[in-house]
């Protein structure tokens, strides 16, 4: 019987599960499940209703894309000397339509005319040198100006060139803003064809645009004497051959001596200076009427920088120069010399006013150094080409020796000047000597605590050339 009743005791328990606690507790798991599936809703993002034909219509436009930039022009250059150099090698090949592209890429309308003169130019027998011949000649302002040389028909280098002013554009960089033809070469402006929109090639300064509304430089024009960079160029240029002739004519001769500009050519012919190849003349200062230039020059035998200025001044429409700054050229060659023995200043100021182009000597010699007689060449090509001018050579000593002596000795030195003029071929009436002795030093002969100057006594021992021109 107990046994009965326990089982039947747990039969009855299980009942009560399996109809009261196991509902209950699949109704919790289900309730449970349907929290979880609502999260799993509510995070999950709602699709997006397809819009009706009228809202799509109705939608406002997008914000238009910002465009690409435009492309930059195919004629800008970084540098100035690239623009010249693709030029010159466009004309050396004769291709004159990206010459004269390159020539107006900052206004196209002006093309045909540049084409037309390039045409002529050729037809004359002209061509461009080579890209790596092309000169740059000095800067004025924001313009730097390049010249390009011409060969003639045969290839040999001829007297013409090309003056190209070259402007920085800031969104195409340098271009050109200027081509100057050479006044011997005018004939390639005239009656230049030029189609409607097209600046006339006339060489004025300004062409009427098509519509005549505003005035229109043109890019074209002839090279003269009226532009004072051009101006300066040419005179720099006979300088350096050195044609003392034909800077003359470039010199107002009441304010430039002859001595002066004898001195220039002969420390340019010494020491074989050419221009500096980076922008070697800078105005500096230029109005209407002056204009001072720096000119920047290389010795080809030291390789050593040195400048010298120029003061140029309009009178009755040309330029003249009135003046040359010397002073840093002079010093510049005078420290090539040693210090001691033989030194070499062309131009000294005369103790008794005015100034004098200078020869040296060894102590206790009048025999001519190798140098002297180089820059008695120049002089003596001088007086060949004006046979009315006159010279007077001074001879002088240091202070060591007699009076007598050294008067001697000073007389000596100044005929061995004048020999060495008769042998390169200067007439007799046209030299003069005399000699000083140890009078007029340049220099001290002592120092102040009385010692023995050396370097003082070699800028004594000496003879002065006053050219009476």
């Amino acid at each position: 019987m107990p046994v009965l009743l326990i089982f039947g005791a747990l039969a009855i328990s299980a009942a009560i599960f399996f109809f009261f606690t196991r509902k209950k507790m699949e109704d919790k798991a289900a309730a449970e499940a349907q929290v979880v599936a609502a999260q799993k809703a509510a995070a999950k993002p709602a699709p997006s209703p397809t819009p009706s034909a009228t809202e799509v219509k109705q939608a406002p436009p997008q914000a238009p894309t910002t465009p690409p930039p435009p492309p930059k022009p195919a004629y800008g250059f970084a540098r100035p000397a690239d623009l010249g150099e693709q030029l010159a090698r466009s004309l050396g090949m004769a291709d004159l339509t990206e010459a004269s592209k390159l020539i107006t890429a900052g206004d196209p309308k002006q093309q045909a005319a540049a084409f037309a003169a390039l045409e002529k130019l050729k037809g004359l027998g002209f061509s461009a040198a080579k890209p790596d011949q092309v000169q740059i000649i000095g800067q004025s302002g924001g313009m730097l100006r390049l010249a390009i040389p011409l060969l003639n028909a045969d290839g040999s280098d001829s007297p013409h060139r090309l003056l190209v002013d070259v402007v920085k554009d800031d969104k195409m960089g340098w271009k050109v803003g200027g081509l100057q033809f050479p006044s011997a070469l005018a004939s390639v402006l005239e009656s230049s064809p030029a189609k409607a929109g097209d600046a006339p090639a006339a060489p004025s300064n300004m062409a009427a645009t098509a519509d005549g509304a505003k005035p229109m430089a043109s890019l074209l024009g002839i090279a003269d004497q009226g532009d004072a960079l051009t101006f300066a160029s040419d005179f720099v240029r006979v300088l350096l051959k050195p044609d003392f002739e034909a800077a003359q004519k470039y010199i107002d001769e009441k304010k430039v001596s002859s001595v002066k500009l004898a001195a220039l050519c002969i420390v340019f012919e010494d020491s074989a200076y050419a221009l500096h190849p980076s922008r070697p003349l800078m105005s500096t200062v230029a109005t209407e009427d002056t204009n001072w230039i720096i000119a920047k020059v290389q010795s080809s035998q030291s390789s050593e920088d040195t400048e010298f200025g120029l003061e140029m001044a309009k009178a009755e429409g040309r330029w003249l120069i009135t003046g040359l700054n010397l002073s840093k050229i002079l010093e510049d060659s005078a420290k090539a010399s040693p210090e001691v023995g033989v030194p070499y200043t062309p131009l000294v100021k005369n103790p008794k006013g005015g100034e004098s182009i200078a020869l040296y000597f060894e102590y206790d010699s009048d025999q001519l150094h190798p140098r002297a007689k180089r820059q008695l060449e120049i002089i003596a090509g001088i007086l060949k080409a004006t046979p009315e001018s006159k010279l007077t050579i001074g001879g002088y000593t240091d202070a060591k020796g007699t009076d007598s002596y050294n008067l001697s000795l000073s007389q000596r030195r100044a005929n061995s000047v004048k020999q060495a003029l008769i042998g390169f071929g200067v007439p007799v009436p046209q030299v003069g000597t005399v000699g000083f002795g140890s009078a007029d030093p340049l220099k001290p002969n002592i120092n102040p605590d009385g010692t023995d100057n050396p370097e003082g006594r070699s800028n004594n021992r000496r003879a002065e050339i006053l050219l009476d021109f």
